[in-house]
């Protein structure tokens, strides 16, 4: 009961705190900006939204199929639709906990694919995520060496952050769990062996990103994936006409605290408008930024639910029918 209570717990409060930052977003409009919010929704071109979501499909799809270099030097020969949709429900799960897609996509993905180990193949996912840090921080450099007011744009990517202090008990108090954690996991043999099984399967999967074979074909699909994530903001701004012109620095610029968002709360609720909108209003003066910021995330998120359920209730028929046969 106590362990149901907190899973439900882990879901409910990210959610409940993006649904008070969509709240908080909205509640501070202007009368205006609700007309004009409403009005985008209704006579924007959804077009270029479905065009952009084309362009986000593709770069999934492109991360699947890559994620197939770093499985093959685990003897694995994977089916691409099973790395697909495995991919899809991380998205999904990602919208409740943030980061809790990569546990679940791994997870999924070793339920249906015959002599896979959960802890092998989340050692891939941890590569991917580390490399996704390398691109963002290089689109990061793109953008700042883009900016014409530098001074302007660290002060919109600074502004979520607190000027109090954290008090140092808090400090002391994580050193404390984590020292008494790893004290119990020493004293108690089976769950140490458990936990070294773990790592070791994790390390495994890790070490992979130095048996690639085909490096040059990995770092493509790397490049294409992250040009199709800029291309979708682009794509998406000519839906309204207030964005229509947006320039290469403002795609940019939104794209990276975009991004932060989606990091940072389940898919980016409440903080993916305010962000996006914070940057393309107060950094380049963009009118509306505020609707095309909230119809951008809401054909992301539509887009991720729709695909993310498919994909959750696809594999797991067709593994069976394929039994069946």
């Amino acid at each position: 009961m106590k362990k149901t209570l907190i899973n439900i717990l882990k879901i409910v409060l990210p959610l409940g705190i993006g649904a008070y930052l969509t709240w908080f977003f909205i509640s501070n409009m202007s009368e205006e900006g609700l007309e004009s919010l409403k009005e985008a929704f209704v006579k924007a071109d959804y077009i270029y939204l479905f065009y952009g979501l084309i362009i986000m499909l593709l770069s999934h799809m492109s991360r699947a199929y890559r994620w197939k270099y770093m499985l093959e030097p685990l003897g694995h020969k994977p089916h691409f639709w099973k790395m697909y949709h495995s991919v899809m429900v991380g998205y999904l799960i990602n919208l409740t906990i943030p980061r809790s897609g990569e546990v679940a996509r791994a997870a999924y993905y070793a339920k249906f694919q015959e002599n896979t180990k959960f802890d092998k193949v989340f050692g891939t996912i941890i590569v991917e995520r580390i490399i996704d840090l390398v691109m963002l921080a290089l689109v990061l450099g793109i953008t700042l060496y883009l900016q014409k007011d530098l001074e302007a744009f660290n002060e919109i990517r600074n502004s979520g952050k607190s000027d109090s202090s954290i008090p140092v008990w808090i400090y002391f108090s994580v050193l404390g769990v984590m020292v008494v954690g790893v004290l119990t996991i020493l004293k108690i043999p089976v769950l140490k062996e458990k936990v070294m099984g773990l790592i070791k399967g994790i390390l495994e999967g890790v070490k992979t990103i130095f048996k690639l074979k085909q490096r040059a074909a990995y770092i493509a699909h790397t490049l294409f994936i992250w040009t199709c994530y800029v291309g979708m903001i682009w794509v998406c701004a000519f839906a309204l006409p207030e964005t229509a012109g947006l320039s290469v620095n403002a795609v940019f610029a939104a794209f990276v605290v975009g991004a932060v968002a989606i990091s940072a709360s389940p898919g980016g609720l409440g903080l993916y408008p305010l962000m996006v909108a914070a940057v393309l209003s107060d950094l380049y003066g963009v009118e509306n930024a505020g609707s095309f910021s909230m119809l951008a995330w809401s054909a992301l998120t539509l887009f991720t639910i729709i695909a993310g359920l498919v994909s959750l209730f696809v594999l797991p028929l067709s593994v069976k029918n394929k039994q069946q046969v």
